[in-house]
């Protein structure tokens, strides 16, 4: 390995992540959505509404929605969402068709006019003004009148005048996803995030304060950390998603499929999580006390491979993804 490819693997730059992509050869581009009018795609989940340790928790029925939108800007290390946008900006109108779909679908699956909730996830920054034109702000906030609760995509340093305005103008509760990833401090500049703890605890406060909820994503079985290291910080970080105001903590497991992470697979640096790691990390979150009375905690099993049981190995309850991309 070169002096080169040594940095690279040890602190990409935003540019070198994006030149990687060309080695991520999972994209196939033949089936690629390049209609800004119709969501990537659109199902209905149930998904805990709260949690108080020893008691059932109350469910709820979600629409989620994969909208079809510009990429993000911020080239983080981990990140594939981008395979699943579009090659331009997110043409006006657009949004509010691709949701009009959704509702469709929420009617016919449901038989509900009113109630649950919507996720609108668009693989980046929901009020970055090239993902989510402006314009449609007013169209938007009347397509999700019926819901009591909408979750949307928002990096902390992106577009926030307009959100806590957008907060303020829908009828039910704004929730904000945030790609916290993790607070292990030699991972910070290596995510790309541009994110420091500080920054984030701040930026949940500021929520809090605007009476919008917050939700988390956490990612385990990053390269560069150990294993017990990796569960280490996934257990702080989750902690520290907790202390900072999260409703909602959903784990994801580490994955290849966006270039750069292939490459570290190919080079021996990363190998992607078991299905029973990940297990361990929500057991050792579900039996912390930390966590009786909230936030939700949730796996995402999205890119995990399956595993063989052995027979005298009991079956452990599936818990329910954040996101079931698979669907």
């Amino acid at each position: 390995m070169t002096r080169r490819e040594s940095n690279l693997f040890t602190n990409p730059s935003p540019q070198e992540v994006l030149a990687s992509r060309e080695d991520a050869t999972v994209v196939d581009l033949e089936r690629r959505n390049r209609d800004a009018n119709r969501p990537n795609s659109v199902f209905v989940e149930l998904e805990a509404a709260n949690r108080h340790r020893g008691q059932r928790p109350e469910m709820t029925q979600v629409l989620t929605l994969l909208l079809a939108s510009s990429e993000c800007s911020l080239r983080c290390t981990m990140c594939d969402l981008w395979r699943n946008t579009l090659s331009e900006p997110t043409p006006a109108g657009a949004l509010p068709e691709q949701i009009r779909f959704g509702l469709r679908y929420w009617r016919e699956q449901t038989g509900r006019e009113s109630g649950g909730t919507i996720k609108l996830y668009n693989s980046g920054n929901f009020f970055d003004p090239r993902t989510t034109p402006s314009v449609d702000d007013d169209e938007i906030l009347r397509l999700c009148e019926p819901f009591d609760r909408v979750v949307v995509e928002n990096h902390p340093l992106i577009g926030t005048r307009r959100l806590f305005e957008f907060g303020k103008r829908l009828r039910g509760k704004l929730e904000i996803a945030v790609g916290l990833e993790s607070i292990a401090p030699r991972m910070l500049d290596r995510l790309n995030k541009r994110l420091r703890p500080g920054q984030f605890f701040q930026f949940a406060q500021q929520l809090k304060e605007a009476s919008i909820d917050l939700r988390v994503f956490l990612i385990h079985g990053l390269p560069w950390l150990a294993p017990m290291e990796s569960y280490a910080w996934t257990i702080a970080s989750a902690r520290f998603a907790a202390a900072a105001g999260a409703r909602h903590i959903s784990l994801l497991p580490c994955r290849t499929g966006n270039g750069f992470m292939d490459r570290l697979a190919n080079e021996g640096m990363f190998r992607p999580p078991t299905r029973n790691q990940m297990q361990v990390v929500m057991n050792a979150l579900e039996n912390d006390s930390r966590f009786d009375h909230g936030p939700v905690l949730t796996l995402d099993t999205w890119g995990l491979e399956p595993e063989p049981i052995e027979l005298n190995q009991s079956v452990p309850a599936k818990t329910k993804s954040d996101a079931t991309q698979d669907a």
